[in-house]
């Protein structure tokens, strides 16, 4: 016979261990809140709910994770960007090579990226205010359809160039297995600067100043 209070017993036992596994689960977000906002005290960030997103910069050495040993042939500062040839929403053809002699800030996303979503108004504004410099920033997406792409497009009224990479053969190129990824390619046609993750109107311009690409207006 199963004992009268067993029930009782186990039905304690489930409000400890659950009690235990709030805890634990309030203190990795604790401890999350604390690392996301000292990721950010040491830039400019003027928009708020950039901060609480943290950012990762620079090199493949920094990015969110170390990337594979077989991918040692993806490009790299100073390397040539890999040519490309994608098809815009209205179903032109773009190629990286026709910006050549022009600033390119290629940044590869999706709609359902809550970092894309977030950044995606600082690249566009930058496009308007650095467009007097050549300055061109293309969104490269990643393996979605036309038509839910354009409808993101409308609701953030972007307009920027926009690309559709449905196979993710550019991104698998560039090494933005991660998303968002931005890449900086310079006048010359070569990558400038890498930068995996978030990415914020100050570190883009500071991207820019190396390459030394100015707002003019």
């Amino acid at each position: 016979m199963t004992p009268a209070n067993s029930a009782d017993t186990g039905g304690g036992n489930r409000r400890v261990l659950l009690t235990i596994g709030g805890l634990v689960l309030l203190g990795i977000a604790i401890t999350l809140l604390i690392l996301i906002g000292g990721w950010f005290n040491g830039g400019e960030n003027n928009n708020p709910l950039l901060e609480s997103i943290p950012a990762f910069s620079g090199t493949p050495e920094s990015a969110v994770a170390p990337l594979d040993p077989e991918l040692a042939d993806l490009p790299v500062a100073g390397s040539p960007a890999p040519d490309f040839t994608l098809n815009d929403l209205d179903g032109n053809t773009i190629r990286l090579s026709d910006y050549r002699d022009q600033p390119v800030i290629l940044n590869f996303w999706a709609t359902w990226c809550g970092p894309c979503r977030v950044e995606m108004p600082e690249l566009e504004q930058v496009q308007q205010d650095y467009a007097d410099a050549g300055l061109v920033v293309l969104l490269v997406n990643q393996q979605e359809s036309p038509e839910r792409v354009k409808a993101f497009a409308e609701e953030l009224g972007l307009t920027a160039p926009i690309v559709l990479d449905s196979e993710t053969q550019v991104g698998e190129a560039y090494g933005a297995f991660f998303l968002p990824s931005t890449v900086f390619v310079g006048l010359d046609g070569s990558v400038s600067a890498f930068h995996r993750g978030i990415i914020t109107r100050g570190q883009i311009e500071a991207y820019l100043a190396e390459m030394g690409v100015e707002a003019t207006g």
